[in-house]
């Protein structure tokens, strides 16, 4: 889960909890303080019928109404005596009978009085609440019990309209806190959208870029500067490593030069014995496959130094043709069929020098892994949706699946179909690959059917609107 929902969550069920826990309280209070008032009226009026009782001992329950606080008719009254004889009971208590609860002194009820027999404010299902109280004391040493409740379902109703509205209330406020959490969280994560996003865009070939640092010196800046210093020791890392390998292949390039110059002059003195011979040539081809890797070093380490391009308008078609030429008599000596699908008007931006190194780099590849007898060779450019899909395809061994991935890795060899015997140095493919995505393109490679190998490039007509 993202942090900015955690956040919200958080932030949401706080407040939910905070607002429950308000509501309820308050709900509580508003229920809690009107019984209290009814309690003190039912009280108020037990009080003013044990009082007629005393000033009447002889029939103490009947009253003068006009003496009481309020009506006996609003409420359930039953009045009873020690023998539990019934001595007074008021109107209400003809449409029903509130039963006492245990030793409860105060407590509600609910009961069921058809609203055709007398009106007590009714929901729909003729349940009416009542309030009730019991209250015991001496008359003449007798004792007197008062069981009064009075109907409060009009109460009832409005408590739970209040409480429907509360709901409500609380529905919306929980709905307006996810969408204000939402934004508060999406605020405080800003920061750390825009550091993932730059730290995403931070590769090998940009470590230049750098994470933009607020001036609220908070947390967030603190981690966006240790980031920036983690950058600027691999960007220098990185630079000092294609610098020394530059600096190494340069200085071997001298030495290794020599060395062959030396070698050719040697083995052309007639007189060496022929085991010598064979040894010398052995060790000239050894050095070389030296000279080709070191130049490979050398060009990769400028690709990856100087990234610029020197951008003009170019005809690919005519440039593969180029390659082409400059290869026919090794595609003559190995015969090798090569067949050539080239639409017309390849014209595209980019940098002349290094897309023939890409070419170059890659039919060298295909004539060199080629089959031995009656190998072919098939080239095919065409325009796609504003790019310039370039196939080299040669007949040769299957590449395994787990090498298709790796195989533009740098010093990457696959077993066998890419041994030494071939010249190769790992790097050919790499420098392709690099050179493509200068270019902003893709270079791919894959296995066809009937033993054929696939190189795909797609390179950009108009590389400056990429």
């Amino acid at each position: 889960m993202k942090i900015r929902y955690k956040i919200t969550l958080w932030i949401s069920g706080i407040a939910l909890f905070t607002a429950v826990s308000l509501s309820a309280f308050i709900y509580d209070e508003l229920l809690e303080e009107p019984l209290r008032l009814f309690d003190y009226e039912l009280k108020h009026m037990a009080n003013a019928l044990f009082e007629q009782g005393q000033k009447n001992p002889q029939d103490p329950w009947h009253f003068d109404v006009s003496h009481l606080p309020y009506s006996p008719d609003r409420y359930w009254i039953k009045i009873f005596d020690q023998n539990n004889t019934v001595l007074y009971q008021s109107a209400i208590t003809k449409y029903t009978d509130i039963p006492p609860s245990g030793s409860k002194s105060r407590y509600t009820i609910e009961k069921i009085i058809p609203r055709e027999q007398i009106w007590l404010n009714q929901d729909k299902s003729n349940e009416v609440t009542f309030r009730v109280r019991v209250f015991t004391r001496k008359i003449d040493n007798h004792g007197v019990i008062i069981r009064i409740a009075k109907p409060i379902e009009e109460l009832e109703e409005e408590l739970l309209g209040v409480l429907r509205e509360a709901a409500a209330g609380l529905t919306i406020s929980v709905l307006l806190i996810i969408v204000i959490s939402y934004t508060i969280a999406g605020k405080i994560l800003s920061p750390m959208v825009t550091m993932n996003r730059t730290a995403r865009k931070i590769t090998e070939k940009s470590l230049n870029q750098r994470i933009p640092v607020g001036k609220n010196h908070d947390e967030l800046d603190n981690l966006a500067t240790s980031l920036n210093q983690m950058f600027d020791r691999l960007q220098y890392s990185f630079a000092r490593q294609k610098e020394f390998i530059g600096n190494a292949s340069h200085e071997l390039k001298s030495p290794i030069t020599l060395l062959m110059l030396t070698q050719e002059e040697l083995l052309m003195n007639s007189a060496l014995p022929m085991n010598v011979r064979t040894d010398m040539e052995r060790q000239l081809n050894t050095m070389r496959r030296m000279s080709k890797l070191v130049r490979n070093l050398l060009d990769l380490s400028r690709l990856e130094q100087q990234e610029s391009l020197t951008i003009e308008s170019l005809d690919l078609g005519e440039l593969i043709k180029n390659v082409l030429n400059e290869y026919q008599e090794m595609l003559i000596s190995l015969n090798i069929d090569v067949t050539i699908n080239l639409a017309g008007d390849l014209i595209l931006s980019g940098d002349r020098e290094k897309l023939l190194r890409l070419l170059i780099n890659l039919i060298d590849n295909a004539i060199q892994y080629n089959i031995v007898q009656n190998g072919r060779l098939n080239i095919c450019a065409k325009k796609e949706k504003g790019m310039i899909v370039l196939d080299i395809l040669n007949t040769g061994l299957e590449i395994p699946a787990d090498d298709l991935d790796r195989i533009f890795n740098q010093f990457y060899r696959i077993e066998k179909s890419r041994s030494s015997d071939h010249g190769g140095c790992g790097l050919g493919l790499t420098i392709a690959r690099k050179i493509v995505d200068l270019h902003n393109g893709t270079i791919g490679i894959s296995n066809e059917k009937r033993g054929w190998i696939k190189v795909t490039v797609r390179l950009p007509l108009d590389l400056e609107k990429t």
